[in-house]
């Protein structure tokens, strides 16, 4: 007869975010914004079990284990997407992305992204209402959002356009990516 194993986690949810729990998701408000959480997408096989407890101070004690038998690697990865999203609700996320190359210029504009990337036309990008994109010079774009993992998609799709050139570097790079750069021939 096999035994089974019970592996538990828990986080503390801060005072500032508030949290509902609705069937089989999870809507935690905070200052920023709004993020819910499908459990049943992280839980296929219904083994985890949740639960939610009020403590002092108004913080929440959010419980959850499992008896899966790759039980703990589940339970720190959900544990550490929690986390992210805690941060993403009280601080925020800021990618940033510069535009490298001779006439290079971005304009933002009413949920558009209108970029000179060295084409013969205007490329154009319609950015999602949950991220927000401000430009403090013509060749840096900025993305904001509460969602850590949606906000590195959307700068990735935006960086898609153009991606930067192996030898000389023109593109659409990450800020807070070092780019190494290719040698080219000698004569």
């Amino acid at each position: 007869m096999k035994s089974i194993s019970i592996t538990k986690q828990s986080v503390v949810v801060p005072s500032t975010i508030t949290v509902h729990v609705a069937d089989s998701t999870l809507r935690f408000e905070g200052p920023l914004g709004k993020i819910s959480v499908n459990l049943a997408h992280h839980d296929q096989f219904g083994e985890c079990f949740f639960s939610l407890k009020l403590l002092e101070g108004g913080q929440h004690l959010l419980s959850f284990s499992t008896t899966q038998r790759k039980g703990k690697t589940f339970l720190n990865a959900f544990k550490a997407s929690l986390l992210q999203y805690f941060t993403g609700l009280t601080q925020g996320f800021l990618v940033s992305l510069e535009c490298v190359g001779i006439g290079y210029k971005v304009h933002y504009e009413k949920n558009v992204l209108h970029m000179k990337l060295g084409f013969s036309h205007l490329t154009t990008f319609q950015v999602p209402q949950d991220v927000q994109v401000f430009s403090p010079k013509p060749n840096i774009i900025c993305f904001f959002g509460v969602d850590k993992k949606r906000l590195h998609k959307v700068a990735a799709d935006v960086q898609s356009l153009k991606f930067p050139d192996a030898y000389k570097g023109k593109g659409l790079r990450f800020t807070h990516i070092p780019v190494s750069l290719k040698e080219g021939k000698k004569k």
